[in-house]
């Protein structure tokens, strides 16, 4: 395999891992995948079907040992495939707002460092029906091989934005028309009495600090999840994904 990606600046493409998010980019044809990369001792209906696809999209397909799709995904997360892809079109502001306005959820993280939560997030997010998820520049997982493999697929459905500042965005959104609802763990609201406008943004912060007081004092309402004597809290993805299931019970696809 012709080693890509040497050089130290930003690449013109992306690396996607994993059975599902290399088949979902197959799929979905957001983008264009330009090679996809299979072990070649692994075997079995996943890998043929993802042969199929890529051939039948006129793909070419490359056999290598493990070791180079480890190295091709900086870790063994990789499940025996991979791809290179052009990167998927940055979302405008417009469109975020007005996928809110359509009953498509957003998500806005702040500082949340483990790219496992991340792709978690997406995951839920294109689940729901999410209609993207904004994430800090700085202080912040961005978006690498490891979430598109934890996404499983998402990214290629859910929009990932990068914002200055996620406190500005949250006052961008609410003078949009959005209704931004923090989660938090001692929040006011409860979730399952809280009616959602049908235009919402929900607001987590980091696995450690939380909301914070100036993003938590920006959000319309901050609400708690209810939970179980002696479990003390959920994991920033887990309570992405529980809030928005209720928001899509409140408003469910057509």
């Amino acid at each position: 395999m012709a080693r890509r990606g040497r050089g130290t600046g930003p690449q013109p493409f992306d690396v996607i891992v994993g059975r599902h998010s290399v088949r979902a980019a197959l799929v979905a044809g957001r983008r264009t995948v330009s090679t996809v990369v299979v072990d070649c001792e692994d075997r079995g209906p996943a890998f043929d079907e993802i042969r199929q696809l890529a051939r039948a999209a006129g793909v070419r397909v490359n056999a290598v040992v493990g070791r180079e799709l480890t190295r091709l995904a900086g870790g063994d997360f990789h499940q025996g495939v991979g791809a290179y892809a052009e990167k998927l079109p940055a979302p405008s502001w417009d469109g975020l707002v007005a996928a809110a306005r359509e009953g498509h959820p957003l998500v806005l993280l702040n500082h949340v460092e483990d790219p496992r939560n991340l792709g978690a997030v997406v995951r839920s997010a294109a689940a729901f029906g999410g209609g993207g998820v904004l994430i800090p520049a700085r202080r912040q997982a961005p978006v690498t091989p490891a979430v598109a493999k934890a996404a499983e697929g998402g990214l290629e459905y859910v929009p990932v934005a990068t914002v200055g500042n996620v406190a500005q965005a949250v006052r961008k959104l609410k003078a949009a028309g959005v209704w931004c609802y923090g989660l938090e763990g001692d929040g006011d609201l409860e979730l399952g009495t809280v009616e959602f406008n049908a235009a919402t943004a929900l607001v987590l912060g980091g696995e450690d600090a939380g909301l914070g007081g100036p993003l938590r004092r920006e959000c319309d309402g901050v609400v708690a999840i209810p939970l179980d004597e002696g479990v003390t809290s959920l994991n920033v993805a887990a309570a992405a994904a529980v809030a928005l299931y209720e928001f899509r019970r409140q408003f469910p696809l057509p």
